[in-house]
C-alpha cells in the first residue's frame, strides 16, 4: 500500500531491544547494506536490519509485514538512499515507510535453571542431532569430539583450545585472551565471519551462565581487536557482550541447558537458516563455554 507521497507503506511488526532503542526522532541516517532478504541502515552509528516477515527476531533487527520473499535489491533501494525517521515511521529514501507506532519490542528471555547434569545430557544430544546436518564450512566441526569431524579452518583449533582453557581455568585477563581473540576475529567468510559469530556465542553463553565478569573480559579483548572485522558484525558482536543474539540462537541454547531433545530438533533446524554458516559457528562457540563451565 502507498502513502499519499508515493511511498509503499509497511509496519514494523517486531523490534529487537537495540534496533528499538536506535529509533529516536528526529533522526537521520542512511542505507549502509543491502541484500535480496534484507539491508541495514545507519543511524549515529547504530546498525539496523529490516527484513520482512520471515525475518529472525534479533537484537538489530527489525521485522516487518513486508513478504517473506520481498526482494529488496530489485525493489529500487540503493545504497545511501536517505533515512529519515519521523515520530511515528521511518522513511527509507522515497520509496518505503515503516510504521513503528506498534511494533513490539523482543528480548530473550533468561534461562534461571542452570543444571550440570542436565546440560551434560542436553549436550550429548547435541552431538546426536547435528553430526548429520551440520554444514562443513565454518566452525562447526569444533562441536564434535577431536578427529569425528575434519575441521575446515583449522588454524582456528589452537584458538580455540586456548580460549577454552583460559575460561575453563578462570584466569583471564585482557592481555593472555587477546591472542587467541586476535586469531579468531575476522577468520572465515560471510558477512559475519565464522570467528566473530564464534566469539559471539561464546559471549552470550557466559552472560547466560552469569560469568558477567568473564564476559567483560572477552568483550574488552574483542573490542580491542575488532578493528580487522566489518562494521555490521563489530554491532552483531557489541549486541553479544550484552547477551543478547538471533532468537534461534537463543531457542538452542535453552534447550540444550533444559536437556529438551525434541524440541532441540525445531530449533536446530531453525539455527540453521540463519547466514551460511554463522548461525553453527554461533553455537560452536555455545558448546565450548559451555564445556569449559562445566570443568571448572
Amino acid at each position: 500500500m502507498a502513502d499519499e507521497n508515493g511511498s509503499n507503506q509497511f509496519v514494523i511488526t517486531s523490534a529487537g531491544s537495540l534496533a528499538f532503542e536506535a529509533i529516536d526522532y528526529p533522526k537521520l541516517g542512511r542505507v549502509a547494506a543491502l541484500f535480496e532478504r534484507s539491508f541495514y541502515i545507519e543511524i549515529d552509528g547504530h546498525w539496523i536490519c529490516f527484513g520482512g516477515s520471515s525475518l529472525y527476531l534479533g537484537p538489530l533487527n527489525l521485522q516487518t509485514n513486508a513478504p517473506a520473499k520481498i526482494n529488496w535489491q530489485a525493489s529500487g533501494l540503493q545504497l545511501e538512499d536517505p533515512v529519515r525517521i519521523s515520530a511515528t515511521e521511518i522513511h527509507i529514501g522515497n520509496r518505503f515507510s515503516f510504521s513503528y507506532r506498534d511494533a513490539q519490542p523482543w528480548h530473550p528471555d533468561p534461562i534461571r535453571n542452570l543444571d550440570k547434569t542436565a546440560i551434560n545430557a542436553g549436550l550429548t544430544s547435541l552431538t546426536e542431532q547435528a553430526f548429520n546436518i551440520v554444514p562443513r564450512e565454518g566452525l562447526a566441526s569444533f562441536i564434535f569430539p577431536e578427529g569425528s569431524v575434519t575441521a575446515v579452518l583449522p588454524n582456528a583449533a589452537s584458538a580455540i583450545t586456548g580460549i577454552k582453557k583460559l575460561i575453563g581455568d578462570g584466569h583471564s585477563s585482557p592481555e593472555n585472551i587477546l591472542n587467541p581473540v586476535t586469531t579468531l576475529i575476522g577468520l572465515g567468510p560471510g558477512l559475519t565471519p565464522s570467528g566473530d559469530d564464534f566469539l559471539g556465542g561464546m559471549m552470550i553463553t557466559l552472560k547466560t551462565l552469569g560469568e558477567d565478569e568473564t564476559c567483560r573480559v572477552l568483550a574488552d579483548a574483542i573490542e580491542r581487536a575488532a578493528a580487522t572485522t566489518n562494521e555490521i558484525s563489530r554491532a552483531h558482536l557489541y549486541a553479544a557482550a550484552q547477551g543478547i543474539g538471533a532468537e534461534p540462537l537463543h531457542a538452542t541454547i535453552d534447550d540444550i541447558i533444559s536437556n529438551r531433545e525434541q524440541a532441540l530438533k525445531s530449533s536446530l533446524a531453525r539455527l540453521d537458516s540463519i547466514g551460511h554458516s554463522s548461525g553453527w559457528d554461533a553455537l560452536t562457540g555455545v558448546v565450548i563455554t559451555l564445556q569449559a563451565w562445566l570443568s571448572k
